[in-house]
């Protein structure tokens, strides 16, 4: 007998650079990540740097290889870990969006400790460097967001899957202890089901202090 399993919804194509989120959803007490994960620290996202080759070479290491997300000349590309950072580009304070296939970044949940308008983000990571950064950003600011998970049972190398809060499947990676979502998320729901709301315009983004998400040129093509 023929067995019918439904499929989940399609795990992201080479394509996706996932959805730009200002940092309010991460301070959300809502939560943006499933049950069981959660938004990166800046002192998660540190350990993880430095086993992946430190600030100098991690970002190479990072990287997706050859020039379709990212332009040229891709420096140091070798996606060794399985990481898939593409060149999703940012969305400023002030709405305008920036940098696509010239620069990568996440969110963490640490708020910067000289001005409580930012928070760190892991990266730039860029197009023309190998380097890996973590930096503060205003708090407007969109970045994607990659989930890690609270603990993991994987072994270094090993993979698994990501269910987000809309329903939307990913993979997974285990890098050194830490699982991480192989690539941006683009969840549109909180944990407790509440949507997350689009802002498009860049008056009423620059304006936010309350959790908000947009694609890239409110493109949802570059999703």
């Amino acid at each position: 007998n023929i067995i019918y399993i439904p499929k989940p919804k399609q795990l992201f194509t080479p394509l996706n650079l996932g959805l730009l989120y200002n940092w309010y959803v991460v301070g959300d007490s809502r939560n943006v990540c499933s049950l069981g994960w959660h938004v990166p620290t800046k002192s998660e996202t540190e350990t993880f740097r430095t086993f992946v080759g430190g600030y100098d070479y991690a970002g190479g290491k990072l990287k997706e290889t050859g020039t379709t997300h990212w332009n040229s000349p891709n420096t140091g590309a070798t996606n060794e870990y399985l990481f898939n950072f593409r060149g999703s580009g940012y969305r400023m304070e002030d709405g305008t969006f920036v940098s696509r296939y010239v620069s990568s970044h996440f969110w963490t949940t640490t708020p910067y400790q000289f001005n409580n308008t930012a928070a760190y983000y892991g990266g730039p990571i860029n197009y023309n460097a190998e380097y890996f950064g973590i930096n503060a950003s205003y708090k407007q600011i969109g970045h994607p967001i990659r989930p890690v998970k609270d603990s993991t049972t994987l072994s270094h190398g090993q993979t698994g899957i990501y269910t987000d809060p809309s329903g939307y499947v990913y993979p997974t990676i285990c890098i050194g202890t830490q699982e991480w979502v192989a690539c941006n998320i683009k969840t549109k729901h909180y944990r407790n089901g509440d949507s997350i709301p689009e802002v498009t315009g860049n008056t009423a983004w620059a304006a936010l202090t309350t959790g908000a998400m947009c694609a890239y040129n409110n493109d949802w093509n570059n999703v």
